[in-house]
């Protein structure tokens, strides 16, 4: 019967200690698909380009997507890069961004993107949203 009551003792404080629990937690845990300020501020790469804190941080956005590869069939797409909405060349505009000035970088799947933005995305997109400093941010003279 004691084994019982310390079991019920035991699930009771294991309750307690998840209700106390911040709800934030879950909110701070590292999304798959998006990079966020914060997240790069914070992370060794707040120095570097954006792409070289991608691909530290999630190198999966740059890969090629996986599907179906056959001897005659054509190379995958590229992946599109969009930057505050504009559509970008290549890779290599990220090299020319600056970490520190981005708010969130998030990346789409090829399906998703071309749901999105239509035909030419079957290599999926990488959406990089700038930050912008706010007229409430500039001291007063």
């Amino acid at each position: 019967m004691s084994s019982l009551r310390s079991r019920v003792a035991l699930w009771s404080l294991l309750a307690l200690g998840a209700a106390l629990v911040p709800g934030g937690v879950q909110a701070q845990k590292r999304q798959r698909d998006v990079i966020t300020r914060q997240e790069i501020l914070t992370s060794a790469q707040a120095e570097q380009d954006l792409f070289l804190a991608i691909r530290s941080l999630r190198p999966h956005f740059l890969a090629p997507p996986r599907g179906v590869r056959s001897m005659g069939a054509a190379p995958p797409a590229p992946t599109v890069l969009y930057v505050d909405g504009n559509k970008q060349g290549d890779f290599a505009t990220l090299r020319m961004i600056s970490a520190r000035d981005v708010e969130e970088v998030r990346y789409m799947d090829p399906a998703k993107a071309e749901e999105e933005y239509g035909i030419g995305h079957s290599g999926g997109a990488i959406l990089v949203k700038l930050f912008r400093k706010s007229n409430l941010d500039k001291p007063v003279p």
